[in-house]
């Protein structure tokens, strides 16, 4: 009986198998999907001539069917393809909607359009969501990100900006490597690989010396070297992996904040390793002035920023309630104000340095790595 039975079920799996064989027929889709792209004139610099093709998938069923065009300036368009001319900067909701006579939809999608400014100055920062870099400025007008076309990182968390040479480094830290490239995104190369898994970098301009962090602990390699596998250790033994690697200019001293707890300091020429302040961990450290600030993990959903003076006393919250580990602080010494991602709301924050005055600067990438250039006129 046991042989009959499983004879049986045996030929009815087949069958069902059989039943589900991929005939090489295309299925037709079942409803309406709004889809679009579009070409963007003059390098994206205002004024540009937008250039929008309906790529919708429409079924058979779906009868007639009409375009309602809204492109984010107050104007509209029922053509099908539509070209639009935007005269001023800004970002722009594109949203196209389609009604179908025969099934009854009334179905939408929306993109934004980034069209950029081409005399706007500012203070450049430079920000990374993990796989793209991006940058907006610092001025009087609202921040317009663009990606500056480095899109192909695996899994980056910080960089840092060489003001004096204009070059931007990138830690990679799924691919093991530090990438260099100049700031406009061009020249894209390897500086450093199988260097371990660096979370930042920090630039120590009078040794000319690039610091990084690794699992257990940190190295550095001279910023004039091209062999992509020339580096020294720096610090190890760390258990507790240090992320966030800043230097102090004035001191010489190499800070980072240990990820399970800790923040450390060490002066460039090997000497003084010490531990400054406890704490919970977190993921990054900047100096201003004469205290260190970093994140400190109280409870999920509320990571603090905090700072104190650079030996670790006089320790002092910034900011609470942030969503999740930080990684990458910047300061515009300008304004006087830091600047931080909170990944999970998707913002770029930014306060006064006593933690006053916060408010959303930036919104919609979950940022990880941010740093501040020097300032285009």
């Amino acid at each position: 009986m046991r042989k009959i039975f499983f004879l049986l079920l045996f030929g009815a799996s087949f069958m069902v198998f059989e039943s589900c064989k991929d005939d090489g027929f295309p299925v037709p889709p079942a409803t309406t999907e709004p889809q679009f792209t579009y070409t963007i004139s003059n390098d994206g610099f205002a004024p540009a001539t937008v250039t929008f093709t309906d790529n919708s998938v429409i079924p058979e069923r779906a009868g007639s069917v009409s375009s309602a065009w809204s492109f984010g300036d107050g104007t509209t368009s029922g053509a099908t393809n539509p070209v639009h001319l935007y005269e001023t900067a800004g970002v722009y909701e594109v949203k196209l909607v389609l009604v179908t006579t025969a099934s009854a939809e009334v179905v939408e999608t929306t993109q934004s359009i980034v069209v950029k400014d081409l005399n706007a100055s500012g203070l450049p920062v430079f920000f990374t969501d993990g796989s793209t870099v991006y940058t907006a400025l610092i001025n009087n007008a609202a921040p317009i990100a663009t990606s500056i076309g480095i899109t192909t990182l695996m899994d980056s968390y910080g960089m840092a900006v060489d003001t004096i040479n204009q070059k931007l480094y990138i830690a990679d830290f799924d691919a093991g490597k530090i990438l260099v490239a100049n700031v406009d995104g061009t020249n894209l190369k390897d500086f450093r690989t199988g260097i371990g898994s660096p979370d930042a970098v920090a630039i120590d301009y009078a040794d000319q010396k690039i610091y990084w962090d690794t699992d257990d602990g940190v190295r550095r390699a001279d910023l004039a070297n091209t062999d992509v596998t020339q580096f020294e250790d720096f610090v190890i033994g760390q258990a507790n992996d240090p992320e966030g690697v800043s230097i102090d200019p004035v001191t010489h001293f190499v800070f980072w904040n240990n990820y399970d707890g800790g923040i450390w300091k060490k002066h460039v020429n090997g000497s003084g390793e010490v531990q400054i302040a406890g704490g919970e961990g977190g993921g990054s450290t900047i100096i201003i002035n004469n205290r260190v600030f970093f994140d400190e993990y109280i409870a999920s959903g509320d990571i603090r920023i905090k700072s104190a003076n650079l030996d670790g006393t006089g320790v002092a919250t910034v900011a609470t309630g942030i969503s999740r580990v930080v990684f990458g602080l910047a300061y515009d010494k300008k304004s006087n104000k830091i600047y931080w991602g909170d990944r999970n709301k998707l913002n770029i924050m930014r306060a006064n340095t006593d933690g006053s005055d916060a408010e959303i600067w930036f919104s919609g990438l979950s940022t990880r790595g941010i740093t501040i250039g020097k300032r285009k006129l």
